[in-house]
């Protein structure tokens, strides 16, 4: 499996968007659309993306889930969360979508719900599902040959927030240990801020030592 990932910024915020695609096999999927903008377009026109696999979404906070409908509608594509957190898709009130965005349209339910320890093909490979609650109750992160993808659980030296609705302090720093433990080194590709290497966060980062 060859795979190339792009890296775009959307959203106010911004939020890290990533498209991946497995150039064996032409699969291509999108991780955290927080907005369908002109920027992300380009990106999977240049790239050659004529269909999507899948959109997987890290957790349901409204700057990572706002373009998942109309990408869905451009270029289809299963979107995938965990199993609880898909009522952030329907709740403005947990998705903390107002008063950003009330106007624009959010897809309201999911194709797949995934579960801690979940595989999905992709490719000649697959993407595992790990259940990393604390930022959200269901925030997850995907791990992807060596790419891992943390969402708003780890940072580059640091942590997400967890003073939103679900938010829990004591699991996210469960969640920041299992992922500490994992073996050997991973591209670590976060929901904001820069890219590191989970090595460079467990000598680096003060929630993993």
């Amino acid at each position: 499996m060859h795979l190339t990932v792009k890296h775009v910024e959307v959203g106010p915020l911004p939020t890290n968007c990533y498209i991946v695609q497995d150039t064996d096999s032409g699969d291509a999927l999108v991780v955290d659309p927080g907005q369908f903008d002109p920027p992300l377009l380009h990106a999977l026109e240049s790239m050659g993306v004529q269909a999507l696999r899948y959109i997987l979404l890290t957790h349901g906070h409204f700057d990572h889930i706002l373009g998942v409908q109309p990408l869905k509608d451009r270029f289809g594509g299963d979107v995938v969360i965990f199993e609880s957190e898909e009522a952030f898709l329907k709740d403005d009130a947990l998705s903390v979508a107002p008063p950003f965005c009330a106007a624009l349209p959010r897809a309201r339910k999911a194709d797949v719900l995934v579960h801690d320890g979940d595989r999905l093909p992709f490719g000649s490979g697959e993407v595992q599902v790990l259940h990393t609650p604390g930022h959200t109750s269901g925030s997850v992160c995907f791990l992807l040959d060596r790419f891992l993808f943390t969402g708003d659980t780890l940072f580059c030296c640091s942590i997400g927030r967890t003073d939103l609705p679900t938010g829990n302090i004591l699991k996210l720093n469960r969640s920041i240990r299992r992922l500490a433990k994992l073996d050997g080194d991973y591209t670590v590709l976060p929901g904001h801020m820069d890219p590191s290497t989970l090595e460079f966060e467990r000598e680096n980062n003060p929630y993993l030592s």
